[in-house]
């Protein structure tokens, strides 16, 4: 037991005020603003990007959409149709014995017996949910070439950005030595010279605007094909080069399996389940019936079973024309998948052709006019501020640097465009193993 009196709690003297939660709540909402911010400003992947645009794309809808109707018509296709049931009612037997009245005579049950329809309706069936999922497959590599190509865009557009502000950085580090007090050798600058280095401020100044605006377009195309939130900043990883593809004869090789050309085989294969279809459906199907009848006979009522076989007789109308159709259809199907697989090959072989030429032309460029162009441009720097030489010179080895700067960036956004389209060419996805960059 405890002894007597009581002792204060030490935590009881701190109260809770309303200006206390307040302050609590204020933290957390502080925290949570802080949280989605980063998440609207984190680096963008292309696998990142490509995920959040399939994710949105009602293109992607719209295709499993259709995938879900074709599973509904393989299941339809193998469905027996339903019976029918025939009921008369009569006066025959009241007049024969002369009761009167009416009574139920006859009941028939009837049902259709598609014998050879069955069969090819539900191949041709499967046939079409083969190739609707083959097209979502399609759908879904489009979505990513499209991602691609505005995930690319942004990227040029940022490193073009951030280029651009480094201009303005280099150009205003060239102010007059005089007016930095740790230089040791007073750089004189004649009014021609500051004119020029004042026009070269204002050009890059300009240029940040362009570059500024040019960014605001890709990040709003960025934003409505992932449909994030217009306040988002999206940023993306640096532009670097793509790694060369896979040598063409594998590609070729597995040219056939590509989503679009599969899709056009279950069409034929389609089409041709398709004529099996159209020669059992020339005449109605034959039809098994079972009555049960009653009657008037020898003086008394009676009942007595039956059954029954219907068949149509082809004398006037041999529905040839369907038989027909479907041949045509398949002829049109067949030609399709030639002329597709023909467009498929001449893009891919021109993809491989064009990214392995932009590839080779970046390395070399990057090697022979990028480094030498920095070099120079360094060079061209510590003779203007050391006197040696003059703004003329510092201003061409400017322009040379930073545009070829800007031809390199260029020249890898095509890279990657291209390295998207031979994707597509090819129908490869992004989480595919081949080795397409």
């Amino acid at each position: 037991m405890y002894g007597g009196g009581t002792k204060e709690c030490p935590v009881s003297r701190h109260t809770i005020t309303p200006a206390s939660v307040g302050l609590v709540l204020l933290s957390l909402l502080f925290i949570e603003a802080r949280v989605a911010h980063a998440a609207e400003t984190s680096v963008w992947t292309l696998d990142a990007a490509a995920r959040q645009a399939l994710t949105v794309a009602p293109e992607i809808r719209e295709a499993s959409a259709e995938v879900a109707a074709r599973e509904g018509a393989l299941t339809q296709a193998g469905a027996w149709p339903n019976p029918s049931i025939d009921l008369r009612a009569d006066q025959k037997l009241g007049v024969e014995d002369g009761n009167g009245g009416t009574d139920l005579t006859q009941v028939v049950i009837t049902q259709p017996l598609p014998l050879t329809r069955l069969a090819s309706q539900r191949h041709q069936a499967e046939a079409q949910l083969a190739a609707a999922r083959e097209r979502l497959r399609y759908v879904r590599i489009a979505r990513e070439t499209e991602a691609a190509r505005v995930f690319h865009g942004l990227q040029l557009a940022q490193a073009r950005l951030t280029l651009a502000k480094q201009r303005v950085a280099f150009v205003a580090g060239l102010e007059p030595a005089s007016t930095r007090r740790s230089d040791r050798v007073v750089r004189y600058l004649t009014p021609l010279e500051r004119a020029r280095l004042a026009i070269l401020h204002e050009a890059a100044e300009q240029e940040v605007t362009s570059a500024e605006g040019k960014y605001s377009e890709a990040a709003a195309q960025f934003r409505a094909l992932l449909a994030i939130g217009p306040e988002a900043t999206p940023q993306t990883a640096l532009l670097a080069p793509p790694s060369p593809p896979p040598p063409l004869d594998e590609l070729l090789k597995g040219l056939d399996a590509h989503p679009a050309l599969v899709a056009d085989d279950q069409d034929i294969e389609a089409a041709r389940a398709g004529i099996d279809v159209a020669r059992a459906s020339r005449f109605a199907d034959p039809t098994l019936g079972v009555f049960r009848e009653r009657d008037f006979l020898n003086g008394a009522r009676r009942d007595y079973n039956g059954v029954m076989l219907s068949v149509q007789v082809p004398l006037w109308n041999l529905n040839s024309g369907g038989v027909a159709r479907a041949q045509a259809e398949t002829d049109q199907a067949r030609e399709r998948r030639t002329a597709q697989r023909r467009e498929l090959e001449t893009r891919l072989r021109q993809a491989w052709l064009h990214l392995g030429h932009l590839i080779e032309q970046a390395e070399r460029y990057r090697e022979r006019l990028l480094g030498p162009a920095r070099r120079m441009l360094e060079l061209a720097r510590r003779g203007f501020e050391t006197g040696e030489s003059n703004v003329l010179a510092l201003v061409d080895a400017y322009n040379t640097y930073f545009d070829a700067e800007v031809r390199y960036l260029e020249l890898l956004q095509e890279s990657w465009q291209e390295a998207a389209e031979l994707r597509l060419a090819a129908g490869v996805a992004l989480n595919q193993a081949e080795a397409i960059p």
